[in-house]
């Protein structure tokens, strides 16, 4: 009998970590033909529920670990109520609601590590997946554009397969120096991600990537003696600025050499200059979340005021504003955009508090996340803060709660190494 109720359990736990994978695999995007996209969003309003009133008790405690995170999803909820598009609004809302939750979950099933080891799989297979089909299947794995032919795997756009190839090299590259096992198909899988990075030619991506590596000697520093390991850090930090410096002196030599784009990146700085406009006479609250582009007369007023955007006229073709923060601003106005500052800046703290107390390779992971959404947001919208359906997204949010749970044991039982199954006894205060 005994038995048979752990092949229960056994089952059970592998049944959900099947729809997990699943819907991390739904958020993190695939091109599918409409309306597949729109049924498995539905599906997925009724999964996550499913999956979080089994243990809704430590759900609640873990969503509340983290208010600046709270506030700045309320935020975005509450914009209903000045919204100059309050229908989108309202249903960008639910999803955000449900794409936030999905990550609370996670934060409340899954240990750092376990989650860890989730996305090795999750972004392993998305990466095989679109090198197969843009080899196999090129009419639908790659695109012909000003840049000649580009690949685009799986993600349906060139720049979300840079992305996720970004972050997936970034994942295989950590365990491949610094972890134990399978080391050559880690070192593989990050060779062949950087590759579709190339091949796709996302040059946001790049960047990004280009910009995390010199972070990845840092975890070494982290396992040295106090007093190395902060002779290190200031030596780190000094080498830092420099390339700072360097990159600001010689940024019309990198825009225009290395990655091959004009000094107004193509078209996107005249974009911006109308659209933080626009934004300015809305400037504390914003047009709403989920507003600004889902209303015709703005977007018409776009697509004149900025011919190369002439295409979004259509009211078919999405448009965004090529930065994830000027979105914000458009959406929520200061508030929003201070309310996420504040998020992050609480998480980043945490983080690397925590990689400092317990020297695990997780927290590097999550410290890389977060400079990715920081990094990836300028000039692209790759990891948008409070996306409605973004697997980047998800995770830090999963990063936010974990890390607040995480600390606050550490710092409660002063074991440094605690990084256990959440249980019941784990909620209490």
């Amino acid at each position: 009998m005994q038995e048979r109720k752990t092949l229960n359990q056994h089952l059970s736990r592998n049944i959900e970590l099947g729809i997990t994978f699943c819907l991390s695999a739904f958020y993190l995007g695939i091109d599918l033909p409409s309306p597949i996209p729109s049924a498995l969003a539905l599906v997925s309003f009724l999964i996550i529920p499913l999956l979080i009133i089994r243990q809704w008790k430590e759900f609640i405690y873990v969503a509340t670990r983290d208010i600046p995170l709270i506030l700045a999803v309320g935020a975005a909820v509450i914009s209903v109520i000045w919204s100059t598009n309050p229908e989108e609004t309202l249903a960008h809302s639910r999803a955000l609601l449900f794409s936030t939750a999905f990550g609370i979950y996670l934060a409340t099933r899954y240990t750092p590590k376990e989650l860890m080891q989730l996305m090795v799989w999750l972004f392993g297979i998305y990466m095989l997946l679109s090198l197969i089909t843009s080899l196999i299947l090129p009419s639908y794995g790659t695109d012909i554009n000003t840049e000649g032919l580009s690949w685009q795997g799986i993600a349906g756009h060139k720049n979300s397969l840079s992305a996720a190839m970004g972050m997936a090299a970034m994942l295989f590259l950590d365990l491949a120096l610094y972890g134990y096992k399978y080391r050559p198909i880690l070192s593989l899988g990050a060779g062949i991600s950087f590759l579709l990075i190339l091949l796709s030619k996302g040059k946001g991506g790049l960047g990004v990537f280009m910009g995390l590596l010199p972070l990845l000697p840092l975890y070494k520093l982290t396992k040295q003696e106090y007093r190395l390991r902060t002779f290190f850090g200031i030596f780190a930090f000094v080498i830092g600025l420099v390339i700072i410096l360097s990159t600001l002196v010689n940024l019309e030599f990198i825009t225009v050499e290395l990655l091959g784009k004009d000094m107004e990146l193509t078209g996107r700085i005249p974009l911006w200059n109308y659209l933080i406009q626009r934004g300015l006479e809305k400037s504390w609250l914003g047009y709403g979340y989920g507003a600004f582009w889902t209303n015709p007369k703005e977007v018409l007023q776009v697509a004149l005021n900025v011919p190369w955007m002439s295409s979004i006229a259509d009211g078919v073709t999405k448009a965004h504003a090529h930065s994830a923060y000027i979105d914000l601003f458009l959406q929520l106005g200061w508030v929003g955009v201070s309310l996420v500052a504040l998020s992050f800046v609480t998480i980043l703290f945490r983080v690397v508090l925590l990689l400092g107390l317990t020297r695990q390779i997780e927290y590097f992971w999550m410290l890389q996340l977060l400079l990715f959404m920081a990094m990836g947001n300028i000039a692209n919208n790759s990891g948008e803060f409070l996306a409605y359906r973004s697997l980047y997204w998800v995770l830090y949010v999963s990063t936010a709660c974990s890390t607040a749970i995480h600390l606050k044991r550490i710092l409660k039982t002063g074991n440094k190494l605690v990084n256990l199954q959440y249980e019941n006894t784990t909620y209490q205060h």
